[in-house]
């Protein structure tokens, strides 16, 4: 009793600290708070508070349900200090703010302690929600702010820089460090979050899935069609490919077991969709976002520019999995379609969702974009009929709102420093430098060995932290070899994104596998060969800058849609060994070869047209043995 009344009280807070803050950005987002130290600094404030309150309230659930973890108490100690030390700190940047911006970077001894005391909390805090490897990587880029003058390599060699020049940069400035990304939190993030959970709450999961089921009747292997559509447009609304993997696969992967999908595969399936959703328009994993404050471009032409390369993406892996389906012979979905649950819930969905696309594209701001979403979808919820939520629903879906919204947000305040580092002490350029030096003198190959890098960098962190450490440190170098600002931040995002599928971390496949009940490598191995179609993408609008000149898109276009698709049939066909017929391995082989050939010819055309000719010689030699096959059979 007491830890549910604990639970209850922080429960209380968290609401309340959740309503007011809200309350406060929608007023902001009409233009009615001028001092932008302020702003920002209240909007930090109410993060961290929310964010401690959601640790201690994680510690009350483990009590309450009687399975406490190890070291429980310590835990609980660390949260609550974690939180008062960050109301302490941060609350006092927030008394103090505007004689912080005055003085930078000039600070007395009590700016200083308390700034020291904002730093420690704000990493205790990541600590607790990201974990030791996000927090071990910012740690570490502000050590090297503080002591990069003492290595002695001159690639990585800093200047000596003084404690109160560094701590300004951290943050205590009230304009870099932590403040560097809370301005996208605050302004562009904030309510379209809050959105996504509210759709989630009013049933829109079940229409999707629905709707997936009704796709599914039509083709072979049709079970893979709500994981497809339904994870694909309820991820480009969250955003996350970790979170909706266990959101959705719960419903998806057990349904195409049922249907013939070995559990890898389920689990590839749904890994791979999830991920189209930091990919696809709206959200894009919030990148989309930090790319247009990047290039100080208004977010929407960011969202629209990757409208055909998510497209691209998810018809890459719709393609693989129909190659699949055909080689294993699964049958169509048979399964019944609720479409009374889709015409009910169908208004409030394409209404609310039709108004935040409509503002976006008007220049309005995202911020009062998601508002307008929020008020529309509460309001057409309630002639749902039989499928109108409940208030306990609502309450839920709201909760989880600003739940999502203090832990991304806290992501996002937290990983402030370490861009500000990458760019303070100019090691993104130097990373460039080192790359240009080592790497052959060949765009193909500098864009491959991005790649590689990308990956390496990306692996096992949250999609916004991966694409800011490979865009601050691979951009400069694709600038510098040729490659357009908007093309190359879409590059490294593109394979940030990637690197939730790739081992070793691969944590939207290590989440899909449990799920499945199947091992980590085998999923793993069957999420590349989907994700192999999609691969060439970030190659092909490099090289065809037209694949990212949605709306106005011309006729010019097409030739590079149909080497995109002609490669991801190629890809899937060699992976999956099936071309009309199940192929022996000197045929996926010269499959493989078709492929390598149609990539180089993005850039050189002239390796296209071989690659054109030597699949169709391919394919007209499979159908001939196919017909001869089945001959055959007939005659015996």
């Amino acid at each position: 009793m007491q830890w549910k009344l604990t639970r209850n009280i922080v429960d209380t807070l968290f609401l309340l600290v959740g309503f007011c803050l809200t309350l406060y950005i929608a007023i902001a987002a009409f233009g009615y708070v001028r001092s932008s130290s302020i702003h920002y600094s209240n909007f930090i404030l109410a993060i961290v508070v929310m964010a401690g309150l959601l640790a201690v309230k994680s510690l009350c659930d483990e009590k309450i349900v009687g399975f406490g973890k190890r070291f429980f108490w310590v835990r609980l100690v660390f949260a609550v200090g974690a939180l008062l030390a960050a109301t302490v700190g941060v609350g006092y940047v927030r008394l103090n703010a505007v004689h912080l911006e005055i003085n930078q970077p000039f600070f007395n001894g009590t700016d200083m302690l308390f700034g020291w005391i904002m730093m420690g909390s704000i990493l205790a805090l990541t600590l607790i929600h990201w974990g030791p490897l996000l927090t071990g990587v910012i740690s570490l880029a502000i050590l090297y702010f503080f002591f990069g003058y003492l290595i002695q390599n001159p690639l990585f060699k800093t200047i000596p820089y003084d404690t109160e020049f560094v701590m300004n940069y951290i943050g205590l400035g009230t304009n870099q460090g932590f403040y560097y990304l809370a301005q996208v939190a605050a302004d562009s993030v904030y309510f379209l979050i809050i959105y996504a959970a509210i759709l989630l709450g009013v049933g829109m999961l079940d229409m999707v899935l629905e709707v997936g089921k009704l796709a599914g009747r039509k083709i072979p292997g049709g079970a893979a069609g709500p994981a497809v559509i339904g994870s694909g447009i309820v991820a480009s609304i969250m955003g996350q490919a970790v979170s909706n993997v266990v959101l959705t696969g719960r419903l998806t992967i057990p349904m195409m077991k049922k249907f013939g999908y070995s559990g890898p595969m389920a689990g590839s399936i749904e890994a791979t969709a999830s991920t189209a959703g930091q990919i696809m328009p709206p959200v894009m994993g919030l990148a989309a976002f930090i790319i247009a404050s990047f290039l100080n471009l208004p977010y929407i032409n960011v969202a629209l520019s990757g409208m055909i390369p998510g497209l691209l993406y998810l018809l890459g892996v719709s393609i693989a999995i129909a190659v699949y389906a055909k080689r294993q012979e699964l049958p169509k979905l048979v399964a019944d379609v609720d479409m009374s649950l889709i015409w009910r819930l169908l208004p409030t969905f394409l209404i609310s969702f039709g108004a935040v696309l409509w503002l976006l594209l008007g220049y309005r701001s995202p911020a009062i974009a998601g508002l307008a979403g929020i008020v529309l979808a509460l309001v057409f919820c309630t002639v749902q009929g039989k499928y109108r939520p409940t208030f306990k629903q609502l309450y839920s879906a709201v909760e989880e709102g600003f739940t999502l919204v203090a832990i991304l947000s806290l992501l996002l305040i937290a990983i402030g420093p370490l861009g500000q580092v990458m760019l303070t002490t100019n090691l993104s350029g130097r990373l460039g430098s080192a790359l240009i030096e080592y790497l052959p003198d060949s765009q193909m190959i500098m864009l491959i060995g991005a790649m590689v890098v990308s990956l390496a960098l990306g692996m096992g962190l949250p999609t916004p932290v991966a694409y800011i450490i490979v865009a601050l440190a691979i951009v400069p170098f694709m600038q510098q070899i040729g490659i357009p600002a908007l093309q190359a931040h879409f590059f490294v995002f593109y394979f940030a994104v990637f690197s939730t599928l790739t081992p070793p971390v691969a944590i939207s496949v290590l989440a899909a596998s449990k799920l499945a009940g199947a091992s980590f490598l085998a999923t793993a191995r069957d999420s590349l060969k989907l994700a192999l179609t999609t691969f060439i993408i970030p190659f092909a609008f490099v090289y065809s800058p037209e694949l990212m000149s949605f709306p106005n898109v011309s006729w010019a276009v097409l030739p590079a849609l149909a080497h995109v698709i002609f490669m991801q049939w190629v890809i899937s066909s060699a992976s999956f060994g099936y071309a009309l017929r199940p192929l022996k391995a000197w045929e996926r082989w010269s499959m493989v070869i078709a492929f390598v050939l149609g990539f180089v010819g993005l850039s050189e055309s002239v390796y296209a047209y071989i690659s054109y000719a030597l699949v169709a010689l391919l394919v007209l030699y499979f159908n001939v043995s196919r017909k001869s096959q089945n001959g055959a059979v007939r005659a015996e």
